[in-house]
């Protein structure tokens, strides 16, 4: 128990700090994390139900919202451009949007919009605390405006636009940008194939 909780304070931690470094950069960074930090079996359940294939895939993940107009869709773009990258490297690699949007976002409108970037990315919808505890696990944050009890739909929201690459034992090994270092990503898959073997 006090070893879960110590992992689980070093997973944030690491994943923070990381974020810090990833923001405070003047150009977009690539992280390729010295000590990959280890996800729980509780969140690599989730990412795992998501898709159909088998398990011994890669995992990318990013986070957004459905309502959002030039962000979210360049970052699943970006995803989708990447599972197919991966995929001419035969590299096995999911690709995972996970909505900090519920409320406005519902399985029917999810399903929808991931499809419409290819069959190869699945969705996450979550609420509550259980949104709250997987955005934190990974570090996200989000900022609502507007959102209030008159204004339950036309608000915007500001997220993180950090996406986690994640191997088949559960552990994040890269941090990126999904929208500035998709590039950098694919190239990693042609050139570093001894980090997808590992």
């Amino acid at each position: 128990m006090i070893q879960s909780v110590l992992q689980r304070k070093y997973s944030s931690t690491v994943v923070a700090l990381t974020l810090l470094f990833t923001q405070a950069s003047i150009e977009a960074a690539t992280v390729i994390l010295p000590r990959p930090v280890p996800l729980q079996a509780e969140t690599m359940t989730h990412l795992r139900q998501a898709h159909t294939s088998e398990h011994n895939q890669w995992q990318l993940v990013v986070f957004g919202f459905t309502h959002c107009k030039d962000i979210c869709p360049m970052s699943l773009a970006n995803l989708a451009m990447l599972v197919k990258a991966a995929a001419n490297e035969q590299i096995k690699l999911d690709g995972t949007f996970v909505t900090v949007d519920p409320d406005r976002d519902s399985e029917e409108i999810l399903s929808g919009y991931t499809k419409s970037f290819g069959a190869d990315i699945a969705y996450l919808r979550f609420e509550g605390e259980d949104l709250e505890r997987f955005k934190a696990t990974f570090g996200v944050e989000t900022v609502f405006y507007t959102k209030n009890a008159g204004n339950q739909q036309n608000y915007q929201v500001d997220h993180s636009t950090s996406a986690f690459l994640i191997d088949p034992s559960g552990k994040i090994r890269v941090i990126f940008d999904a929208l500035e270092d998709a590039a950098r990503i694919a190239k990693m898959f042609r050139e570093k194939k001894e980090l997808f073997k590992s």
